[in-house]
């Protein structure tokens, strides 16, 4: 009984050290298929550490309206798609950091075309929404800046040097310039969204280790 309980016991921590490799090595590349590039799909994005009033930390700044939004702040999600061609998106939730309530973003990027080497985007024109908590409805027009784009979306630090651990000169950095008075920018770092397949294979690998923990306990 005890030879038979052994040999389980090493099948266990056997499995057990073969998910972990599984996991390790799908992190690894996924991250290392990204790191220094900027591939069509979906990216969460988060608020850049180098936001000049902050805190409160923000992904967008409107000085004509007062406020500063989140990208994640209290569940906020806001997300970056685009597919290769000449048209993104910005879409989600926003966190209004004056009202301390939920808004939502529906931005379209068009004249988009991709930078050399995968290094990512820039788009000539930008407009779209913002909605209140009360459904009210404001407007975001784009605003090109002085390299005749008004976003982009690369894979260089911007804004990063004197912010180690955020993935230095070659994290993805988008930012984009908006009309009205004053400052009124996006400005924020991108996460690739996980692919399905990806996510399902972490998670199914997370509920083997936490079962046969309780196994053992």
């Amino acid at each position: 009984m005890s030879s038979f309980c052994s040999s389980q016991q090493g099948l266990l921590s056997f499995a057990r050290s073969l998910v972990f490799a599984v996991i390790a090595v799908v992190l690894f590349a996924a991250g290392s298929s990204q790191a220094g590039t900027i591939l069509p799909g979906q990216y969460f994005l988060l608020d850049h550490p180098d936001g000049t009033i902050s805190p409160p930390p923000y992904g967008l700044r409107l000085d004509y309206l007062g406020i500063t939004l989140s990208t994640e702040l209290n569940g906020a999600s806001t997300v970056l798609s685009w597919d290769g061609g000449t048209t993104a998106t910005i879409s989600g939730t926003l966190w209004n950091n004056q009202a301390a309530e939920m808004w939502s973003v529906d931005y379209t990027l068009t004249g988009v075309s991709a930078a050399p080497a995968n290094l990512g985007f820039s788009a000539v024109a930008g407009s779209g929404t913002l909605t209140d908590a009360s459904l009210n409805v404001i407007a975001l027009t784009g605003l090109q800046g002085g390299t005749g784009s008004t976003f982009d979306f690369l894979a260089d630090g911007h804004r990063l040097g004197s912010h180690p651990g955020y993935g230095g000169s070659q994290a993805a950095v988008g930012r984009g310039w908006l009309t009205g008075a004053g400052t009124n920018d996006w400005l924020v770092l991108a996460t690739p969204v996980p692919e399905p397949g990806t996510a399902l294979l972490f998670g199914l690998g997370l509920a083997f280790l936490s079962s046969s923990s309780s196994r053992r306990s």
